[in-house]
């Protein structure tokens, strides 16, 4: 009896097999189906990825253009020659793409199902010129005479030449500085400045008692000389000879007649200018108080405020001089008062795309600070540490204003380690800082910067 069901039942479990490969055949084939499905809309993802940012990239604004940089890219892409058909919209300034396809299935065509289809979209936003808003913050003081100043014109000009072989939009400031800066005459009677002195003077009663001389005081020789270091900016400039007199003292008798005289002081300005006092010393914009003009002084070369004239940055840097000792605060805030959108400098607000401009500052100097803010607002104080800690503040309020800070030791020489740590924590990245030994390590400096600045420009 066993023998027979097993005998009848053999065609059964044939059956039953069939059906199960059947069964298992198409589970296969219907995964087979999928997958490819899936891995084709992979590839569709990415071709329609790639065509979203070229469009983004491309600058262009019309539509039907940007339609056709899609269909190209995809077009480049589509190895596999699947029908695509992509459909492109701008909306807030924003590229999207939607593209449909489909798959022509293996096994689901049995099923009824001859194709899966296929839909993938892409968004970016237009892509934005990123303007570079760079400050030159130069070092023109008295050390920088000779080939210093020299090899600093060479390596600002190789910066602006690389600046020139670039495909941005590119503006730049030049700011010498020594004891104070020099905003120029042509600011005179702008608002934000008090040069209310200027062709104006004093007058004041100088009184003296008239003297009489008795007997001229003699000076001889002695056969002895001295010698006499002599200092320009803090650094050494060379000695001097001169030889002992032994003098003896003339004579004098007054008459008895008080002499009394009006004397007169005139005030000139030609263009420097000092600091407010605190705390607006340490603040960049104007906001209603006025920036003293310094009379009665030079201050060598006279800045510029941010350009695109390139012509006109090279001509700047190859007409600067040397001057006077060393003031970094006072470089440092008119850097960053250039790269401000608020009085006294706005050029910044006429750049195109001001809103994402990339704002840098290039902090040079060949030594440390030798004079401070006295107690008005000249710079004839000597208090080096207070200068050191309001360079410190100005460059941890222009980093905090977003302005990317590079800086620029040359030729420090031994002694000034406390200056290298100010420029060091000056810099936004301990590798902004540059310690450049000779005039090539300097132009390398220059360059590099200009390089970083514009491969930083690309990624945002």
């Amino acid at each position: 009896m066993l023998k027979r069901y097993l005998k009848s039942s053999s065609g059964n479990m044939a059956i039953t097999g069939a059906i199960s490969i059947s069964v298992m055949l198409l589970a296969i084939g219907a995964a087979i189906d999928i997958t490819s499905t899936s891995s084709q809309q992979k590839s569709l993802q990415d071709m329609v990825d790639n065509a979203t940012l070229a469009a983004a990239r491309s600058k262009e604004r019309n539509t039907k253009k940007l339609q056709i940089i899609v269909d190209k890219v995809i077009e480049q892409h589509n190895v596999e020659g699947w029908p695509i058909k992509a459909t492109l919209k701008l909306k807030d300034d924003t590229v999207f793409v939607e593209a449909a396809s489909s798959y022509d299935t293996w096994l689901m065509g049995m099923m009824g199902k001859d194709r899966l289809p296929i839909n993938v979209d892409a968004a970016a936003p237009l892509a934005i010129d990123i303007p570079i808003n760079l400050s030159l913050v130069l070092d023109t003081t008295a050390s920088m005479t000779g080939n210093n100043i020299k090899d600093l014109k060479s390596a600002s000009n190789a910066m602006v030449e690389e600046f020139e072989t670039f495909d941005a939009d590119i503006r730049l400031a030049v700011v010498p500085f020594g004891k104070y800066v020099n905003v120029g005459m042509k600011n005179k009677k702008a608002h934000w400045i008090d040069t209310s002195k200027d062709g104006t003077f004093n007058e004041s009663e100088f009184c003296y008692d008239e003297m009489i001389t008795i007997k001229e005081r003699v000076c001889t020789g002695t056969g002895v000389f001295e010698t006499k270091d002599h200092y320009a900016d803090g650094v050494y400039q060379g000695s001097s000879q001169s030889e002992v007199q032994n003098c003896t003292p003339g004579e004098y008798q007054p008459t008895g007649n008080r002499i009394c005289e009006m004397r007169k002081h005139y005030f000139n300005w030609h263009g420097c200018v000092g600091s407010r006092q605190s705390p607006h010393n340490e603040k960049a914009p104007y906001a209603g108080r006025r920036i003293p003009g310094i009379m009665n002084e030079t201050c060598g070369s006279e800045m510029i405020p941010l350009t695109n004239n390139l012509k006109t940055v090279k001509k700047t840097i190859d007409g600067l001089s040397t001057s006077g000792e060393t003031y970094l605060p006072s470089g440092v805030i008119w850097g960053w008062r250039a790269l401000q959108k608020d009085v006294p400098l706005t050029e910044v607000s006429k750049v195109k795309n001001k809103d994402y401009a990339q704002n840098a500052m290039v902090i040079m100097t060949d030594g440390e600070n030798t004079l401070s803010q006295g107690s008005d607002e000249r710079h004839n104080g000597t208090d080096v540490k207070d200068a050191n800690k309001r360079t410190e503040k100005l460059c941890e309020s222009a980093k905090t204003d977003k302005i990317t800070i590079f800086t620029v030791g040359y030729r420090m020489g031994s002694g000034r380690a406390e200056m290298e740590k100010l420029l060091k924590n000056c810099a936004t990245q301990q590798n902004y800082y540059y310690d450049a030994k000779d005039a090539n390590e300097l132009k390398k400096a220059f360059k590099d910067i200009a390089n970083n600045l514009y491969s930083t420009r690309l990624t945002h």
